[in-house]
């Protein structure tokens, strides 16, 4: 059985000495080291937020950027496609015109050159003819 006597409150007075010696020496430097931590945390935690924040920030004024960029390159090669289109139907219809020029030009020889080669025919077929009837006649004609 238990006696209560006075080397219990010895003891109770030792306790309270050692929570009093513990509190100082160990508990009251632990809850400062924690909330230190707790502090380093919760700073890192909020850099970390604020890092965040603003790298998605950065991210949206990346895409916004890279869809500009994005929509005046299409706009730039659809301009020099249309341009490019547009020589190309320039030279093209130059082209045609050219070609029908020299085709003009072409008949236009081949007329002029039927009509010589006719004019020179109807005098050979004409001196041809006299030299046959002067043949067959056996006299100048």
């Amino acid at each position: 059985m238990v006696d209560i006597n006075y080397t219990l409150l010895i003891q109770l007075g030792n306790f309270i000495v050692l929570l009093i010696a513990l509190h100082i020496i160990l508990f009251r430097p632990m809850l400062r080291i924690m909330e230190e931590r707790e502090q380093g945390i919760s700073s890192a935690l909020g850099d970390a937020r604020s890092a965040q924040e603003r790298m998605q920030k950065l991210m949206e004024e990346y895409d916004t950027v890279l869809a500009e960029a994005r929509q005046k390159a299409t706009a730039t090669y659809n301009e020099i496609y249309q341009t490019g289109l547009d020589e190309q139907r320039d030279m093209i219809a130059a082209e045609r015109a050219n070609a029908a020029e020299l085709l003009d030009k072409g008949r236009e020889d081949i007329v002029a050159a039927a009509d010589t080669a006719r004019k020179d025919l109807k005098k050979e077929a004409e001196r041809i003819s006299q030299d046959i009837s002067s043949t067959l006649l056996g006299r100048a004609v």
